[in-house]
């Protein structure tokens, strides 16, 4: 057990003192001597490499988290190592910017191997803070719960939620969700495509119309694909648009 002195002397280790101690100590550092080689400041690619290289180091599940963290470890290191994180902590680094973008894209990978052995509650809770490689694959899972936790993701787009918005695998159930979402539910786009999509609810696609520019009521109206009850909806909102009289609706 090395002491917490001892410990705290290797992270304000100056960049010769750091070599010399690396240099000396290499074959035998300790799990605690080498997370403190990775603190220190001065810390460089070929420092990481030796670490990574150590497989008795690297057995420790702590220096292999922070091998990947460290931007000095060499991608090939790091990206080996992504393979041995678990998924808390893949999920994490998937999102932090002083991650490489090379190892996140490994990290984005490895996720998207691991997501179809989740649990809904696994899934669930990793919708609400994932990267944007699992938005996209999370837009469409079957429960509407796991859409309603990517609601609340800051990563999520305006372009993602279009996406589902515009495809014809949205459910009702979804499209409910994401037009009472306080954020989302103003964007035009949005209320553009809950309006035409055929699975929306009829109530929820009328109450769009109102929002609408005259130029997309006339798009909608004028589409083939849209339902006789909502361009019902538009003659009456908007009769001036028509020239013929608007059809009573049973």
């Amino acid at each position: 057990m090395v002491s917490s002195d001892a410990i705290e002397a290797i992270r304000r280790f100056s960049s010769t003192e750091l070599a010399g101690f690396v240099a000396a100590n290499g074959t035998s550092l300790l799990e605690d001597e080498a997370l403190a080689l990775l603190d220190n400041r001065h810390c460089t690619a070929a420092i990481c490499s030796a670490l990574a290289r150590n497989p008795r180091l690297t057995a420790f599940y702590s220096v292999r988290l922070r091998l990947v963290q460290h931007r000095a470890t060499p991608l090939t290191h790091a990206v080996k190592l992504v393979h041995y994180l678990h998924w808390p902590d893949l999920l994490r680094l998937s999102v932090d910017v002083k991650v490489p973008a090379q190892v996140r894209r490994s990290i984005d990978t490895q996720l998207l191997a691991r997501l179809p052995k989740l649990a809904l509650g696994e899934k669930i809770a990793a919708a609400k803070r994932c990267s944007a490689a699992l938005i996209k694959v999370l837009l469409f899972d079957p429960d509407p719960n796991v859409f309603a936790s990517l609601l609340i993701n800051q990563l999520v787009r305006e372009e993602d939620l279009l996406l589902l918005a515009d495809s014809d695998s949205a459910s009702a159930e979804k499209l409910r969700l994401l037009a009472a979402d306080p954020k989302w539910s103003y964007r035009s786009a949005i209320r553009r495509a809950l309006a035409v999509n055929p699975s929306t609810p009829r109530s929820v696609a009328a109450s769009q119309l109102r929002f609408l520019s005259r130029r997309d009521l006339r798009v909608i109206h004028d589409d083939p694909a849209t339902s006789t009850y909502l361009r019902r909806c538009i003659e009456r909102n908007e009769p001036a648009l028509f020239t013929r009289a608007t059809e009573r609706i049973d």
